[in-house]
């Protein structure tokens, strides 16, 4: 297994764009990008991996925007972005073919591959693109969408005049974002078209087929719960970050473990906290994190980019609504990680005590105003709602660790928490996940965000599948 992947990804990266006028680059990724190389390079002959496992649900309705790691690994294999950004930061094409900045010093205009196809073999057109990112009815941006771009428009049969909210010039970065690949809805299929190869021939957990030319091309096996499991069902990849799963691996001979990129921070949002109010230190961060979290997990490390550059426009913050709050820290239910943070926080304050008292004085500074009796899990606008209101003790989110545009981020994050002072967000713990892969299989390359792209098996004589 090369190490080269496990030496780059775990350090931060810096985008960099191939120039104002980008013409088609070579779309082999770099040795660092290569988390288990295809047949063909300097590693002996691989085949292509047939069977992925992911041990979390996934749903079509959300395709192709992802809401966990499951669904982010299966629908980059389906949806394309417009360019692509690999590991070292450069910036490739996807669906289109060139980009050029306009006059404007705004407006990127984009030009789509000739060969731009959806996967049923229909030509893909400026406007599959705008429609992708339209809500249907009203025809405005998805919000999604809108959170990176401001207008969209075709000028011609292959090209788009895109407006995206931030000015920096490198910022064609931003269209690899996965909330901007292109998808088509097709009826009464559930699954939308992607612009890759594969169909899905068969999308009911807990298999998933996906085919080109009816030729099976990938399997995956969807099994929630324990990801030993899947391991023993003979799968040839897996994501995940489960200590259990990462141990029980590495005493199977036919697996390697290939660490990612640190690519999420956990961190404590406070209403009405005070600038100057003790952060947690790296001792207890990393108590935190082998505590807590059920998975590979480490202190959080800065510098962090909410601490950035002074030009970000970020509003500033509003007044709490209330100066007592509800007894309680919120978190994603959906991110297990948050949630062991959570609980752990409401276990710290109702133990009091001695050795808790190092914790609460960063959490709950303002003791006894402000406490956590209880953690709770929202989902959707249910906790949007309660990130707006800033009327709970605490709030324990997800960020990228590595945002393509950290000003923008950080625009959103206040945005979303208006009584949120950015200086008084409270780092916590990162988390990354491990791809398992077996011994003789190849043709997987890690992105930007750490997301992997599998090279699809091809045909073997007479149709069968590799």
């Amino acid at each position: 297994m090369r190490r080269s992947v496990k030496q780059f990804l775990v350090q931060g990266l810096t985008l960099v764009s191939i120039g104002l006028a980008a013409t088609p680059a070579a779309r082999q990724a770099p040795d660092d990008c290569v988390v288990a190389a295809p047949a063909g390079q300097a590693e002996p002959a691989r085949d292509a991996i047939a069977t992925v496992g992911l041990a979390e649900p996934v749903d079509p309705v959300h395709a192709p925007r992802p809401t966990n790691d499951s669904e982010r690994l299966l629908f980059r294999q389906l949806y394309e972005t417009l360019v692509r950004v690999d590991c070292t930061g450069r910036v490739l094409p996807g669906l289109a073919a060139a980009w050029r900045l306009d006059s404007d010093r705004r407006t990127w205009m984009v030009t789509l591959r000739e060969d731009a196809r959806f996967s049923d073999g229909t030509r893909v057109s400026p406007a599959d693109v705008r429609a992708s990112w339209m809500r249907e009815g009203d025809g405005s941006l998805r919000p999604e969408v809108r959170r990176l771009v401001e207008t969209v428009t075709e000028t011609d049969a292959r090209t788009l005049a895109i407006r995206l909210h931030s000015p920096r010039l490198d910022m064609p970065a931003a269209l690899a974002h996965p909330d901007l690949a292109i998808a088509k809805p097709t009826t009464p299929v559930a699954w939308p078209l992607g612009t890759r190869a594969g169909l899905v021939a068969d999308g009911r957990a807990p298999v998933i087929s996906l085919t080109r030319d009816n030729v099976a091309m990938l399997r995956v096996l969807v099994a929630p719960g324990d990801p030993r499991d899947l391991l023993d069902r003979g799968v040839d990849l897996l994501l995940t970050r489960n200590r259990e799963a990462l141990e029980y691996a590495a005493t199977l001979p036919s697996f390697d473990s290939v660490p990612l990129a640190w690519a999420e921070t956990h961190v404590l949002l406070t209403p009405g906290r005070a600038r100057g109010a003790p952060m947690l230190s790296d001792d207890q961060r990393e108590a935190l994190a082998r505590d807590a979290v059920r998975g590979e997990a480490r202190a959080a490390r800065g510098p962090f980019w909410w601490q950035g550059p002074t030009e970000c426009e970020a509003s500033g913050p509003a007044a709490p609504t209330r100066s007592r709050f509800t007894p309680r820290i919120v978190y994603d239910a959906r991110d297990a990680v948050a949630r062991g943070i959570a609980e752990r926080f409401v276990g710290l304050a109702r133990a009091g005590g001695r050795d808790s008292a190092p914790f609460l004085d960063a959490i709950l500074p303002d003791r006894p105003r402000r406490t956590y009796q209880r953690s709770s899990g929202l989902t959707g606008e249910a906790a949007a709602q309660a990130r707006r209101l800033g009327t709970d003790a605490g709030y324990v989110i997800a960020l990228d660790s590595h945002p393509i545009d950290p000003c923008r981020d950080l625009q959103l994050l206040t945005a979303d928490a208006p009584w949120l002072d950015p200086e008084t967000i409270v780092p916590l713990v990162e988390t990354r996940l491990h791809a398992l892969v077996r011994r003789g299989r190849g043709g997987v390359t890690a992105e930007w965000d750490g997301g992997l792209l599998i090279t699809a098996p091809a045909p073997a004589p007479g149709g069968a599948a590799r």
